[in-house]
């Protein structure tokens, strides 16, 4: 059965417009269902707006922490991490899929609701409602263009470079995102009232553009090996796609994207970041952070000239005792995928010093 995203009246006109017809795999029935939830949605979002609107107008957002890097690159656990600081605020799960009426519903919702984890169909990762989640599905909902309108109308990654990079957008939807990240950062920080840390793999794409929005903002970017984050998304955009897709996809499509997208990404890091000043980027190595996470965090806060690592040392060991069970994945790549990898991004890899991750992706053997 297919999961619905709770979506804006403008997100889901967006999508129904721009999906191919031709590629549907759901009949009216659901279409309508959406239809007619976005228009709640959207009556529920202007509520949450007018109830709160004198603490919203003047809720002073803090300069966040942008946590980037490209989809499966580690950056939950980096999040994770941050989230542990009881100096930073973070979006949580459900405030991430239901931005609509977070602000009005979450407080009553979690009281109510045990806290109880469950694990993330991808790698097995333990969250709940109450987990810090990407903005990214917050934003998607609220009506921003998104790279996961490609969720329910995977025909949109036909065109990667519209779809991931915000600037070959119309200067109506760019304006569009800037006020809706803005916005729910002013219901976050009503809700919060602190410095927001942020992780949504698609930040990254936007890293050219972020600065002039945040100019006093911080920036993390994480990297892990190109072959194991190659392996890793193709099954996370094949569950993801299990879940939301209204239409028909293949695993060559989810190949070429994924391909191309990683391409994408690593031109607006680079884009970006040469124009950052030191205190305001710092970078690490997943496999850095998951050999020595305490060592690595410090490093980055001391990067950033961040206060209160030493505070949050206790939140942040017993995180880590309770994850430290957590299996890593093992993927499998065939001939063909591995020469398409190093075809796409050999110059990347090289660059980056990788090599094949043995432990971690095997390459299936043909025949």
């Amino acid at each position: 059965m297919k999961q619905r995203l709770r979506l804006s009246q403008a997100a889901w006109r967006r999508i129904a417009r721009e999906s191919d017809v031709s590629r549907l795999s759901v009949g009216p029935a659901t279409r309508l269902m959406y239809s007619a939830a976005a228009t709640g949605n959207s009556l529920l979002a202007r509520l949450q707006d007018l109830s709160r609107a004198e603490a919203v107008a003047k809720a002073e957002v803090l300069p966040p922490i942008f946590l980037l890097g490209f989809w499966r690159s580690g950056t939950t656990f980096l999040h994770e991490l941050f989230c542990c600081d009881e100096g930073f605020g973070f979006p949580s799960t459900y405030a991430c899929m239901n931005p609509a009426h977070f602000l009005l519903s979450e407080a009553s919702f979690q009281q109510k609701t045990a806290k109880q984890p469950t694990l993330r169909p991808m790698d097995n990762m333990k969250y709940s409602w109450a987990s810090p989640q990407e903005d990214e599905f917050a934003l998607l909902c609220l009506g921003a263009p998104s790279p996961y309108e490609a969720l329910l109308a995977p025909s949109l990654m036909r065109d990667p470079e519209r779809l991931l990079d915000l600037r070959r957008r119309s200067g109506e939807e760019q304006e569009r995102w800037a006020q809706t990240i803005r916005q729910f950062l002013r219901l976050l920080t009503v809700q919060q009232g602190k410095a927001m840390v942020l992780k949504s793999p698609p930040h990254g794409f936007r890293l050219p553009l972020l600065p002039a929005l945040f100019p006093d903002a911080r920036f993390v970017i994480i990297e892990r090996n190109p072959y194991e984050v190659f392996a890793s998304n193709l099954k996370l955009w094949r569950t993801l796609l299990e879940m939301y897709s209204l239409e028909n996809f293949s695993t060559e499509e989810i190949e070429a994207f994924v391909l191309a997208a990683y391409i994408i990404h690593e031109k607006a890091i680079f884009e970006g970041a040469r124009n950052l000043a030191k205190a305001k980027l710092a970078r690490v190595r997943y496999e850095k952070l998951a050999a020595d996470p305490l060592g690595e965090l410090e490093r980055i806060y001391s990067e950033l000239e961040l206060e209160g690592f030493g505070e949050a040392q206790p939140a942040l060991r017993k995180h880590l005792a309770r994850v430290a069970e957590h299996q890593r994945n093992r993927f499998v790549l065939s001939g063909g995928q591995k020469a398409a990898a190093e075809e796409k991004w050999g110059s990347l890899i090289g660059e980056k010093g990788y090599e094949w991750p043995e432990e971690w992706v095997s390459l299936k053997e043909s025949g």
